[in-house]
C-alpha cells in the first residue's frame, strides 16, 4: 500500500526509475562503491593536504622567524599563502565537496572550505608544534 501510493505521489517517470533500480540491484551497488571509493579518495587527499599544509608551515614559519623575530601570524600568511596555493595542485586532485556528496578539483577557495588556512589557523598550528609567534599590535591591549 504504501508503495502504490509513494509512486502515485512521485509520478510516473520516478515510478519507472524505482522499477529499474529493484531490476538491477547490481548496477546500483555498483554506482554506490565507486561514490564510496571517490568519497574515500578524497577524504585521504584531504587529510594529505592537511598534514602537507602543516609541514610547508613549520618549515616556512621556522626560517621566516629566524630572519624576522618578530613575526605575526598576518605576516607568515602572507608569506606563506601565495607557495600554498601553488603545491596545492602538486599535493591532491581532488577534494569532497563542502556538503561532502561530490568531488570538486584542488583549488585554494574549496580547500579553505574544509581547511580553514588563516592566520589564525597558522597561530595555533605553531603554538600546538611549540613555536612562538610575537604577538600582533591589534590583539595587544
Amino acid at each position: 500500500m504504501f508503495d502504490a501510493l509513494l509512486r502515485m505521489i512521485l509520478g510516473e517517470w520516478v515510478s519507472r526509475l524505482l522499477d529499474f533500480l529493484k531490476a538491477h540491484p547490481d548496477l546500483v551497488t555498483t554506482i554506490f562503491a565507486l561514490w564510496l571509493g571517490l568519497f574515500a579518495a578524497g577524504r585521504y587527499q584531504l587529510w594529505r593536504i592537511e598534514q602537507k599544509t602543516t609541514e610547508l608551515v613549520l618549515e616556512m614559519a621556522r626560517d621566516l622567524i629566524a630572519q624576522k623575530p618578530n613575526m605575526t601570524a598576518q605576516g607568515l600568511y602572507k608569506r606563506i599563502y601565495p607557495r600554498w596555493a601553488e603545491s596545492l595542485r602538486r599535493w591532491a586532485w581532488f577534494v569532497p565537496h563542502r556538503f561532502e556528496l561530490w568531488p570538486v578539483p584542488v583549488r585554494p577557495d574549496t580547500v579553505q572550505q574544509k581547511i580553514p588556512f588563516s592566520p589564525q589557523w597558522i597561530a595555533e598550528t605553531l603554538r600546538r608544534h611549540g613555536v612562538s609567534l610575537a604577538e600582533s599590535p591589534r590583539s595587544v591591549r
